[in-house]
């Protein structure tokens, strides 16, 4: 900060010009953040609480089946994770 006095115009608006980007590159992560946990609800589990109890006996068909019936659509992506929307 004490250097910032003596410094000549072109190092000033260099310096103006990466904070201006790093306070945009913060606010674009917290928008981010801010849609991300938006997103997140809670989900009910009351009706996986027993097909959960006998999972391990359960063929790999049934297993299928249950996912199908709890489960719309799961995205995955690089910039959002594993995204699961539940039909319960």
């Amino acid at each position: 900060m004490e250097k910032l006095a003596d410094a000549d115009s072109v190092l000033f608006d260099y310096i103006q010009k990466c904070v201006t980007a790093l306070h945009e590159q913060k606010s674009e992560l917290e928008r981010k953040l801010q849609t991300k946990a938006r997103k997140r609800r809670a989900v009910d589990t009351a009706p996986l609480e027993e097909p959960l109890k006998v999972w391990d006996t359960l063929t790999m068909q049934e297993k299928h089946d249950i996912a199908v019936m709890m489960i719309d659509v799961v995205y995955v992506s690089d910039e959002n994770g594993v995204e699961a929307v539940f039909s319960i």
